[in-house]
Order: C-alpha cells, then sequence, then structure tokens
C-alpha cells in the first residue's frame, strides 16, 4: 500500500451533483498510489438522499462493484425504510461480491438524508459504516459537529485493535497482529488487513459463523442517527484524507472556509484533497462535500482538473494519470494538452520554478487549443522522451526516461 512513484499523480476528476434541493460534488485524486481504487455515490430523490464513499483495497474491483450495486438497487426499491433494511442491503451486497469470486476488499461509509417533514425542521442524517472511511459533520462558521466517533466523526474506525473488534475476529478463527515494522506500525487482522470490517475479502470470512456478522472480516455495518439543520454541511471522506497530519476538525475549517469564500463545493473538495497530500497523505483520496440546498433543475457534470505532468514518461505515473484522465473520458493527450493550457494561466498568476520548467519541458505544441492538430502533437509528443524529462528522470537514478517506476 505504500508509495511506488516519484511524484504524486495531482490530477483530479470533481464530479457534481445539483437537483431536488440538494448540492452534491466529489473529488477524487490519485496521490502516490499507483492506481485509484476509490469509488461513490450519489443518489438524489426530493425528499431523502444516499451518499457513499467506497475505498478499494488489492484492486478496484470490489469499490466498482459494491457502488454499482448500489445504484441499481436505489433506483429500483427506493430508501431502505428501517435500520434492519440497511443492514439487509449492505449485507445483500456484500453478499454477491462474495459469489462473484472477484479479488479484493472496500470499506464503505453512506449517509442517507431525509428532508424535515415540516418547515423549519431539522433534517435526520441515517449513516452506515464499514471500515475506516468516514462521514463528518460541519456547520458554516468551521465548527465540528461532535458525533462521539473517530476524531469528532459521526462514524467509528473499525480497526483490528479495537476491543471489541478483536474479541470478534479471535472468537470467529481470526488473528490481530500488533503493529510492527513488518506490518508497517499498525494492527492487523490475520497479519494483512488493517480494517476489520469491509465488503468482500473472501480469504478472511471463511471462519466463525453462521451468519455474515460473526466472521474475522464482516461487513456488517454500524449504524447510527443524527441531525443537522439546513445550513450544515456533511463530508464523507476516504482513509487518505484522515491518515494525514489533517485532523478531521481542520478538513472541516478547511472546506467551510472555501465555501464560505463563495468557492463551489467540487472546488472545496478537490482542495482539501491536494491539502490532505500536502500533509503527508500517501493513499488515494476521496472528499465528497454534500449540501443541504440546491436547485430544483438537474444539474450535472464532470471535469477533470489535471496537475503537473512533470513525470509523465515514467510509466507509473504515467499510467496511474491516464487512469484519472479516462474517469473524466479523456485520453491521456487530451489531459497533457490541457494541463499545457492550465501550466500557463498558473504560471500568470503565480509563477514559479517548477511551473517554469514544465513548460519548457513540454515545448511549443502545434495548433489551437482543442485542435486536432494539437490533440496530435500531444500524442506525438507522448511516444517521446523530451530532453528535459529525460534528464530530469536519469539524474533521479533511471537509466533512460522509458524505464518503469
Amino acid at each position: 500500500m505504500g508509495a511506488s512513484m516519484p511524484k504524486p499523480v495531482e490530477a483530479a476528476v470533481v464530479e457534481r451533483h445539483a437537483a431536488r434541493g440538494w448540492t452534491a460534488a466529489v473529488a477524487e485524486v490519485n496521490g502516490w498510489r499507483p492506481n485509484m481504487e476509490d469509488a461513490h455515490v450519489v443518489h438524489l430523490e426530493d425528499d431523502w438522499a444516499f451518499f457513499g464513499v467506497f475505498d478499494g483495497h488489492s484492486g478496484q474491483a470490489c469499490s466498482a462493484f459494491v457502488s454499482r450495486r448500489f445504484r441499481e438497487e436505489l433506483s429500483q426499491r427506493g430508501c431502505p425504510e428501517d435500520d434492519a433494511s440497511v443492514k439487509s442491503l449492505v449485507l445483500g451486497i456484500d453478499r454477491e461480491f462474495l459469489a462473484s469470486k472477484q479479488p479484493g476488499g472496500s470499506t464503505g461509509t453512506m449517509c442517507i438524508v431525509h428532508k424535515p417533514k415540516w418547515r423549519g425542521g431539522r433534517h435526520l442524517l441515517r449513516v452506515a459504516n464499514v471500515g475506516d472511511s468516514r462521514v463528518l459533520l460541519g456547520r458554516r462558521d468551521g465548527s465540528i459537529v461532535d458525533g462521539g466517533g473517530t476524531d469528532q466523526g459521526l462514524t467509528m474506525d473499525h480497526k483490528p485493535d479495537m476491543p471489541s473488534e478483536r474479541a470478534r475476529i479471535e472468537r470467529c478463527g481470526g488473528t490481530v497482529r500488533s503493529p510492527g515494522q513488518s506490518l508497517g506500525n499498525v494492527a492487523r487482522v490475520n497479519g494483512e488487513l488493517s480494517v476489520s470490517r469491509a465488503f468482500g475479502d473472501s480469504k478472511h470470512k471463511r471462519t466463525g459463523g453462521p451468519g455474515p456478522e460473526d466472521r474475522p472480516i464482516t461487513a456488517d455495518p454500524e449504524l447510527a442517527r443524527f441531525e443537522c439543520d439546513e445550513t450544515d454541511f456533511l463530508l464523507l471522506v476516504c482513509d487518505g484524507m484522515s491518515e494525514c497530519s489533517f485532523p478531521a476538525g481542520e478538513v472541516v475549517r478547511f472546506v467551510a472556509e472555501r465555501l464560505n469564500a463563495g468557492m463551489d463545493a467540487g472546488a472545496a473538495a478537490r482542495l482539501a484533497c491536494l491539502e490532505a497530500i500536502r500533509r503527508g497523505s500517501r493513499d488515494n483520496v476521496t472528499c465528497m462535500v454534500v449540501l443541504l440546498t440546491g436547485p430544483s433543475a438537474i444539474e450535472t457534470g464532470v471535469e477533470f482538473v489535471p496537475g503537473p505532468i512533470t513525470h509523465i514518461h515514467r510509466k507509473g505515473f504515467q499510467s496511474a494519470y491516464q487512469e484519472m484522465a479516462l474517469r473524466a473520458g479523456l485520453s491521456l493527450a487530451q489531459a497533457a494538452a490541457l494541463r499545457f493550457e492550465a501550466a500557463q494561466r498558473e504560471l500568470v498568476e503565480a509563477p514559479t520554478d517548477a511551473l517554469r520548467h514544465e513548460l519548457a519541458s513540454l515545448g511549443s505544441p502545434q495548433g489551437a487549443p482543442g485542435s486536432a492538430e494539437r490533440l496530435a502533437w500531444f500524442e506525438a509528443w507522448l511516444r517521446r522522451a523530451p530532453p528535459a524529462f529525460g534528464g530530469l528522470l536519469c539524474g533521479s537514478g533511471l537509466r533512460s526516461a522509458d524505464a518503469g517506476a
């Protein structure tokens, strides 16, 4: 799970949803990881909505499967009516993934929000959590609403060394190995997983039973209810946001300051992800911002915000950057062309030596922005290693610009 690239991929995909009196935006940033394994769900109805962030591990198969099935079930069956229905839905989707025999697993943090039934009433929050992604509740003054969970969140991180989690794991035939250098200084279930609840992970669900709740790793969701005001906002974040020097209270304040300055939810979410990387996150980073007001008309969109591409000719960096572009429906060449234009703007607004070096390495692309000629130029550029990039890469110890990460 450690870093494997010379620099983090800071390209972001920002997805925005606004409809039926809701506003939600989610930003995904690849960061230091070789591939993006996060997924999410935004489902909006007139009087209720469902939000979820799913953080995959050992590949993206599980998070992608789980998010897709939640979308389908919510569209077909509507809102789960009570806690028993939520639990049944979560465990049912987990059972389906296990039956598919696909590898990997995923945490999941979810919140169903109900609009008040009368004017001036409070919103009802129904939180369900599996693993160590989190739901946070903030006020527009930048304060966090302490939900009694991990780091004042509305959810509790499910870690193997929690007394209640350890007891279940050991009762069900699993083991908890204490933190040590060989384990990355975190406790792990059966010496492998650093979370004690997750979708998938079939090899850790073979003992115990008979029910799915009684396994070393379980997808049994922890459920809770809260209330909030219309002016409050929700954050759903993966552990890439929390496992760095960015406490939940500071995350809430960071987002609130930008919302209060007039920034839209998507831009605020992206900057929060980048701030997590700046503060030491070595994982994928996802941040969803949910506002409890919005337009009646449906407004959706996906934006690709390109990050620096100075290491684009290293294979690991390039494949991760390309995957982020594909999530926004773009080719790598289209993403590189967008980065050139963005870097030019950034150089005018806040010039740095890093930007000058990046633009010098890119050279002088032919054709107008957005033209076929410009795209063809970047496709050709990607097939060769510019001298500036090659020199930089050789200086970092690689034999050539085409050496793998």
